[in-house]
């Protein structure tokens, strides 16, 4: 049964009201940071008694880690519309590393100040780390549609899948660390490099099949992976 007008109003209503107190929520932790992060302060800054604060937060731990879900919401509605696209696995592929880069590039500032705090970041990762199921299977449906293609060799797509969302989150997190930044063409251009070809190149008197890796995709990368090859055979 579908929801009724009513009901409609009233999930807007929340929604429209806990947008607002986690705005209310960022302005405290700009001025406070997470330890002066009360919920009388952000009941303040928002307008609104404290008590009626508590029937949509009941403490700043999930208040934080709503207004985490609400930044990085975007980016996975923008990963299932990729995902849904009737393209090419390695196509596809690289459009998802480059959404995730772009979306950090764009919200930096904000990825900045949530995880300058130790115990802000935590309640992030955490966060995180909930949703990594939903992008665990996306990649791996992409994997195996590249298996299906003969572009990518059979392999353990659930493996492969938290391979890579893993070299993705560990190079935004440490651009975060260090406070470096990347151009997102060149991140997404390495990444894909090694996803797509390793890092070794294969012995010259390697099985035919295995020489030339099938994931070049175009002529120039399979001329540079035989090249590649032709310098590892004139060493030995």
């Amino acid at each position: 049964m579908a929801p009724s007008l009513s009901e409609k109003c009233r999930e807007l209503a929340v929604s429209a009201m806990k947008d607002g107190i986690t705005q209310a929520a960022l302005e405290v932790l700009k001025q406070h940071g997470y330890e002066g992060l009360t919920m009388d302060r952000v009941a303040e800054v928002a307008g609104i008694a404290k008590g009626s604060l508590y029937h949509y937060f009941r403490n700043k731990q999930e208040l934080v880690t709503y207004l985490f879900e609400q930044t990085i919401e975007p980016a996975i509605q923008a990963g299932e519309e990729i995902f849904q696209r009737v393209v090419p696995a390695v196509e596809k592929l690289e459009a998802m590393v480059r959404m995730w880069f772009d979306y950090f590039s764009q919200h930096r500032g904000l990825f900045d100040f949530l995880f300058r705090d130790p115990a802000v970041r935590e309640l992030c990762f955490t966060s995180q780390r909930a949703k990594n199921g939903l992008a665990i299977d996306r990649f791996s449906a992409v994997l195996r549609q590249g298996i299906d293609e003969g572009v990518f060799r059979p392999l353990d797509v659930t493996y492969a899948a938290e391979m890579i969302i893993g070299s993705l989150q560990f190079v935004i997190e440490r651009q975060l660390e260090t406070g470096e930044s990347h151009p997102i063409e060149d991140s997404v251009r390495r990444l894909m490099d090694i996803v797509l070809h390793g890092i070794g190149c294969v012995r010259n008197d390697a099985p035919a099949a295995s020489v030339i890796p099938a994931s070049c995709s175009s002529p120039s990368e399979r001329t540079e992976v035989a090249q590649c090859h032709g310098e590892e055979g004139n060493r030995r």
